[in-house]
């Protein structure tokens, strides 16, 4: 029962199909084919190049820090305009701090070390140079005397006289020089030795509080960087601190050793100079109390030996003295090498308080914060001592100056060219078209990696392999409709002719500035309209894209044929309700 209800419905459907076709078909071929014609009509005739990129700040760069740390203070957020030199963050200078209060102080020894070694050097050339002039006046003492004795021997014994006076003088000399180096002595163990050894141990305590220090900081980093607080950077430069620091504790102490030991050399040099001279005095004491009694040949005989002697030490202790000139030599290296102890300390000063003026962050340029990449709390590294390129915390955009960048398929690349007028329309702003130009034109094309990368945001496919060029397109005027980020279509008009006659580009053959269309008259034939062509020549101007601009030759309204298809060939579809369909 249902096979022939299905059947019967069937069944008027089939014939009514049929009759369809059948009409269908003998109307088809009752009625020949109406082929289309276009018009002549006015407007414009452009050549353009049509691509989509995304809108970019022409000015904009990324405020990083040069000093490394925790991030302590925030000042602006993204959407605030800021000028040039604003402060915009804050990072933590405790750390920076210390390390300058440490280095202050590391300074202020240095620079008292270098005044110890000036006044230490200042001694040792009066000590030389009075030495070299006591030891002198020894000499010209001695050589008067052996003069005298070689007189006293060749003349007569009872000028005596003369070595009287020639004893007194000299013993008077002679006191004068002992009591001067008795006085120097008596200096050198009240007040030089004290006060240098005083020095000494003062800068030898602030090398050991410096040490601690540095030793307290070194444990504190370690830690810190246990919970991930520093780098491995800050532990090293704190152990670098603290070795440092040791070894300005090991000089310290050597430099108080050798001045006790110099203090011990020079009060031991200084006591045999008296002794000697004491040995002088006994000596001219003696002298005199024989240039008073009666005087014998053998006697002064004796007394020119003796002078001769008296001489030769004299000349001997005048050559020792000068040698001590070497001692100036050494006490000038010292203050030589505290000098440039000063010198690096002051530099290394310099550097921290640059480092420190680092930890605030200014605008390196007016604008609108456009990003914010951290938040307070956050560890920053340097933009310069670390292997990267250091952390950004904000972008800083000029909104007055935006630009669109594209990428041009290499076949449109050599019709671009800089100042072209370009039409710039935002899909995000209703479709809303902004007026622009072409800025730059790449030299080079996008390696195929970014060629494809890039496809989707130009607009043109960007399947692997399509060679691109980069172009900048810059925005006329600035408008708070325009955003970066935003896409952008934007359309170069690489030629264009406006209010022309034109024609549609495949209506027109030929090259060059001459063409040839096909004029459709249309006719009454045996009560038909038929439509007949004839070729005609005319005048090309600009051939567009779409269009063909026409000169002469042809009048607005008049209507032309379109030339023959030359594509590949159509197929056609044919329903046989006995056979089945058929191309």
């Amino acid at each position: 029962m249902v096979k022939k209800i299905a059947l019967g419905c069937l069944l008027p459907l089939v014939v009514v199909g049929g009759l369809g076709a059948f009409a269908y078909k003998a109307l088809s071929k009752s009625e020949p084919k109406k082929e289309r014609s276009e018009a002549v009509t006015r407007g414009d005739v452009e050549i353009k190049v049509i691509e989509t990129g995304s809108i970019e700040a022409l000015r904009k760069v990324e405020v990083k820090s040069k000093a490394g740390g925790r991030l302590d203070k925030l000042f602006v957020d993204e959407g605030a305009v800021v000028r040039q030199g604003q402060i915009l963050a804050i990072i933590d200078p405790q750390e920076i701090d210390r390390q300058v209060d440490a280095l202050r102080a590391q300074l202020t020894g240095a620079e008292a070390r270098y005044q110890s070694a000036l006044r230490g050097t200042d001694f040792q050339q009066v000590q030389t140079t009075t030495g070299v002039s006591q030891f002198e006046g020894a000499v010209n003492s001695a050589l008067a005397r052996l003069k005298l004795a070689e007189a006293e021997a060749t003349t007569q014994p009872e000028l005596t006289r003369q070595a009287i006076d020639a004893a007194e003088a000299n013993l008077e000399s002679t006191q004068a020089t002992h009591d001067a180096q008795q006085q120097l002595l008596n200096q050198m163990i009240q007040v030089t030795h004290p006060q240098a050894i005083v020095s000494a141990e003062a800068t030898l305590e602030r090398a050991k509080a410096q040490a601690e220090n540095a030793q307290r900081n070194r444990d504190r980093q370690r830690k810190l960087l246990a919970q991930g607080f520093v780098s491995q950077r800050d532990v090293d430069a704190a152990d670098t601190d603290t070795r440092v620091a040791d070894s300005q504790v090991r000089e310290a102490q050597q430099r108080r050793d050798q001045i006790e030991n110099q203090n011990r050399l020079e009060v031991a040099n200084s006591k045999s100079q008296i002794a000697n001279l004491r040995g002088q005095v006994r000596q001219t004491t003696a002298a005199l109390a024989q240039a008073k009694s009666n005087i014998l040949p053998t006697i002064k005989n004796r007394e020119l030996e003796n002078a001769r002697a008296s001489y030769v030490q004299a000349l001997a202790q005048l050559k020792a003295a000068k040698s001590n000139t070497s001692q100036d030599a050494m006490r000038r290296s010292d203050a030589d090498a505290a000098k440039s102890n000063v010198i690096q300390s002051k530099s290394q000063l310099e550097e921290l308080l640059v480092r420190q003026r680092d930890t605030t962050l200014y605008a390196s340029m007016a604008g609108v914060v456009t990003k914010r990449y951290i938040e307070p709390g956050e560890i920053v590294q340097s933009a310069v001592s670390s292997f990267g390129s250091g952390t950004p915390v904000f972008q800083i955009a000029d909104l007055g100056s935006l630009i669109v960048k594209i990428n041009v398929n290499e076949v449109d690349i050599n019709k671009v060219r800089r100042g072209l007028p370009t039409e710039v329309r935002i899909d995000a702003s209703g479709g809303t078209t902004f007026a622009g130009h072409v800025r730059k034109v790449a030299p080079a094309a996008l390696n195929s990696a970014s060629a494809s990368s890039s496809g989707s945001g130009s607009g043109g496919g960007g399947s692997q392999g399509v060679i691109k060029f980069p172009v900048e397109i810059r925005v006329d005027k600035s408008d708070p409709r325009l955003k970066p980020g935003m896409s952008a279509r934007c359309t170069i008009f690489i030629a264009r002719r406006k209010s022309v006659l034109r024609l549609p580009t495949n209506c027109v053959t030929g090259a060059g500035t001459e063409g040839t269309v096909q004029i459709v008259t249309k006719t009454t034939k045996e009560g038909k309209k038929v439509e007949t062509t004839a070729p005609r020549k005319v005048t090309v101007g600009l051939r567009g894209d779409d269009f063909v601009e026409v000169v002469a030759g042809i009048k607005e309204g008049e209507w032309v044929r379109p030339g023959a298809y030359t594509g590949p060939k159509r197929k056609e579809i044919e329903i046989n309700f006995d056979k089945g369909p058929r191309e």
